[in-house]
C-alpha cells in the first residue's frame, strides 16, 4: 500500500494522477486511496468521488465482522474529514465509524492516529469542543507510544492552535520543537499551525505582527493542501490588518480567502470568509451591500453547528445596522453572538463584541445597559491581559459620559468624564505598535477641550484631527478599488456557490433536508407558525416585538433553509418536511 503521509505537496499529487491513467491494478488502486486521502481538503467532492468509485471495489467483510483492510479504513477516513467540511455530518461519523471497523496495523500503522486527527475536525466543524480537544490528545498519545515523531509534532503543534481559540492571551507553542522529519511536508505543516497559533497569541497585542505570521502560516498550509487552515489564516491576517487601518491590504486577504473558500463548497469557510467581505464593505460605507452579504453569511453558517464564525457574522450585521443608524435593530444580532460566544467560551471575543454592544446600547439611548457591557469587557480585557480592547472600552464611556449625565469616575483629574475616557483612549492607542488615532477621536477630544475652556490644547488637537483626516482622505481614494475587488468577490461568490452546490449533489447524492430543523432560531419557529396563520410582516412584528426589518431579515433566512420562494411556498416546504402539522 502507498505510504500515506498526513499531507502531500503538489508534485506528488500529480504523480498519483499519473498512475490513475493506468489499466487498473493493485497499484492503481493503492494510489486511488491515496488521491482521495490527499485531497479531502484540497478537492472535497472529487475526494468524495474517488472514495465512491473505489469502495465497491473492495470486498466487503462479513456483517458484523472487523476484517482489517488498510485501503478500506483510508478512503473511509477521507470519506470521514470530507463530509465534516461539507457539513453533511451524519454522513461523516458513518465514514468514521467504518474507517475504525477496518484499522489495518500491519498495513497502515498509522491510522488509528490518523482516525483521531480526523475526529478531530468532525468534531471541530461540529463545534463539538471537548470532544475535539480529546480527539488531539488520543492522537498525540498514539504517536508518542507507535514512536512517530512527524506525526507526533504535528498533532501537538495543531492541539496548541486549537487551544488558543479559547486562550489567545497564552502561548502555546512554548517547548514545542518542529520535526527533523524525511518529510518536508511535515515540517511545512508544522510551522502553518506554530505560525498560526503565535498569530493567535499576537492578536490583541501585537496586531500588525499577528497579521504577518498568519500570512506565513496561510503561505505554509496551501503548500501542503492544508485549505482549511490556509482559508482561516488569511481571514485571520486580514482582520488583524484591518484592525490597523489598512483596508486596502485587509481587502486583497478577504478575496483570497473568499476565493479559495467558494472554490472549495464547505459552507462554514464560505459564511466565515463572505462575513469579512460583509464586514469591511460595511467599513468602506456600502451599507446596503454589507448588509445583503452578511444575511447571506449567516444563512451558510446555519447550515453547519453554530459556533464562533456565526457569532462573527451576527455581531458583523449588528455593526453594519447600527452604522446605517438602526441601533435599536443592531441589538438582536449582537445578543445572539455575544450568546454564542459565552456558550464557546472565547472570552477574548466576547470582551470586543461586549464593546460593540455597547455601542449599540448607547446609541439606542441605553445608557446604564452600556455601562454594563462596559463593565463587564473591562473585567475581561483585565483578567485576559487583552490590552488592546482598553482603546476601545474608554472609547465607548467617553461618549457615553458625553451624551448622558452619568456619575464621573473615582480619581477624575481633567475637567469632565468625556475628557478622563477620550485622554485615556489617546494614551491606551499609542501603546499598540502601528496604531493610528482616528480623526474623529482628536475632533472629540478638541471639541471638548474648548468647551472646558483650554483653547489651546483644543486648538492642537483640531490640528492633529484635520493631519488624520487627510491621511484618510489619502488612504480612502483608493478604497473604491478596494470596493471594485469585493463587489466582484461577492458576485463570483454567487455564482460558484451554485456551482459548488451542484458539485455537492453530484459527490454524495441529495441530502434530505434535516438541516434546516436543527438550525431554525426559536424567532425564526415564531415567525414560522405566525406565516402558517397568514400574518403580515406587520402583525408578526408586533407579535413578536421585533421591527419591521428585522422580520424582513428572519423571512429571508426562512426563505434561504427552506428553499421556499414566497411565503406561501414557505409554509408548503415547512408541512411537507415536518416542521408544521398540516392542522396548524
Amino acid at each position: 500500500m502507498h505510504e500515506m503521509k498526513l499531507y502531500a505537496a503538489q508534485a506528488e499529487i500529480s504523480t498519483l494522477e499519473t498512475v490513475l491513467t493506468q489499466p487498473w491494478s493493485e497499484q492503481v488502486l493503492s494510489a486511488t486511496v491515496a488521491l482521495a486521502w490527499y485531497l479531502r481538503q484540497r478537492d472535497s467532492a472529487r475526494a468524495l468521488r474517488l472514495v465512491d468509485g473505489v469502495i465497491p471495489l473492495l470486498v466487503p467483510p462479513p456483517e458484523g465482522s472487523r476484517r482489517p483492510d488498510a485501503h478500506r479504513a483510508r478512503a473511509a477516513l477521507a470519506a470521514c474529514e470530507a463530509s465534516a467540511l461539507l457539513c453533511d455530518f451524519d454522513v461523516a461519523e458513518h465514514w468514521l465509524a467504518e474507517a475504525r471497523q477496518h484499522l489495518d496495523a500491519r498495513n497502515d500503522p498509522f491510522a488509528q492516529g490518523d482516525a483521531w486527527l480526523v475526529e478531530a475536525v468532525v468534531a471541530k466543524m461540529r463545534v463539538q469542543r471537548e470532544r475535539e480537544i480529546a480527539a488531539h490528545e488520543h492522537a498525540i498519545a498514539f504517536f508518542q507510544a507507535a514512536g512517530a515523531p512527524e506525526r507526533l509534532a504535528v498533532a501537538q503543534v495543531w492541539l496548541s492552535f486549537e487551544r488558543g481559540y479559547a486562550r489567545p492571551d497564552v502561548d502555546h507553542c512554548v517547548g514545542l520543537q518542529p520535526p527533523g522529519a524525511p518529510w518536508p511536508e511535515a515540517a511545512a505543516a508544522w510551522h502553518a499551525l506554530w505560525n498560526a497559533s503565535r498569530g493567535m497569541a499576537l492578536s490583541f497585542r501585537e496586531p500588525s505582527e499577528s497579521a504577518r505570521m498568519y500570512r506565513q502560516a496561510a503561505a505554509s498550509a496551501a503548500a501542503v493542501g492544508m485549505v482549511r487552515l490556509e482559508i482561516i489564516c488569511m481571514i485571520n491576517a486580514g482582520a488583524a490588518t484591518q484592525g490597523l487601518g489598512d483596508l486596502d491590504l485587509a481587502a486583497e486577504c478577504f478575496e483570497q480567502a473568499a476565493t479559495r473558500a467558494n472554490a472549495t463548497g464547505w459552507p462554514t469557510l464560505i459564511g466565515t470568509a463572505n462575513t469579512r467581505v460583509g464586514e469591511l464593505m460595511g467599513h468602506l460605507g456600502a451599507f446596503e451591500e454589507s448588509r445583503g452579504i452578511l444575511a447571506d453569511a449567516i444563512v451558510a453558517l446555519s447550515i453547519g453547528a453554530p459556533g464562533l464564525h456565526l457569532a462573527i457574522a451576527c455581531a458583523s450585521l449588528a455593526e453594519t445596522l447600527r452604522a446605517m443608524g438602526r441601533a435599536e435593530e443592531s441589538l438582536e444580532p449582537m445578543s445572539r453572538a455575544i450568546a454564542l460566544y459565552r456558550e464557546a467560551g472565547f472570552t477574548h471575543t466576547l470582551a470586543l463584541n461586549l464593546i460593540f454592544q455597547a455601542r449599540g446600547l448607547a446609541a439606542a439611548g441605553r445608557p446604564q445597559e452600556a455601562l454594563a457591557a462596559c463593565d463587564e469587557a473591562r473585567a475581561l480585557i483585565v483578567a485576559n491581559d487583552l490590552v488592546s480592547l482598553h482603546v476601545g472600552v474608554s472609547d465607548v464611556l467617553a461618549e457615553l459620559h458625553h451624551r448622558f449625565p452619568l456619575p464621573p469616575p473615582a480619581g477624575m483629574v481633567l475637567p469632565g468624564a468625556a475628557l478622563h475616557y477620550g485622554e485615556a483612549a489617546l494614551v491606551e492607542g499609542r501603546r499598540i505598535a502601528n496604531w493610528k488615532a482616528p480623526a474623529r477621536l482628536f475632533t472629540f477630544l478638541a471639541e471638548r477641550w474648548a468647551e472646558a475652556g483650554d483653547h489651546a490644547r483644543a486648538y492642537d488637537y483640531a490640528r492633529q484631527a484635520l493631519e488624520a483626516n487627510e491621511k484618510e482622505s489619502l488612504q480612502r481614494m483608493n478604497y473604491p478599488l478596494a470596493l471594485v475587488r469585493l463587489r466582484k468577490r461577492a458576485a463570483q461568490g454567487e455564482t460558484t456557490g451554485a456551482g459548488a452546490a451542484s458539485a455537492l449533489h453530484d459527490a454524495v447524492g441529495e441530502r434530505p433536508r434535516r438541516h434546516a430543523a436543527r438550525t431554525l432560531t426559536p424567532k425564526e419557529r415564531s415567525i414560522l407558525l405566525l406565516l402558517a396563520r397568514d400574518y403580515s410582516n406587520k402583525e408578526i412584528a408586533k407579535s413578536i416585538d421585533v421591527s419591521d426589518e428585522t422580520v424582513k431579515w428572519h423571512l429571508k433566512n426562512l426563505f434561504n433553509k427552506l428553499e421556499a420562494g414566497s411565503r406561501k411556498h414557505a409554509v408548503t416546504r415547512a408541512r411537507t418536511l415536518g416542521f408544521l402539522s398540516f392542522t396548524g
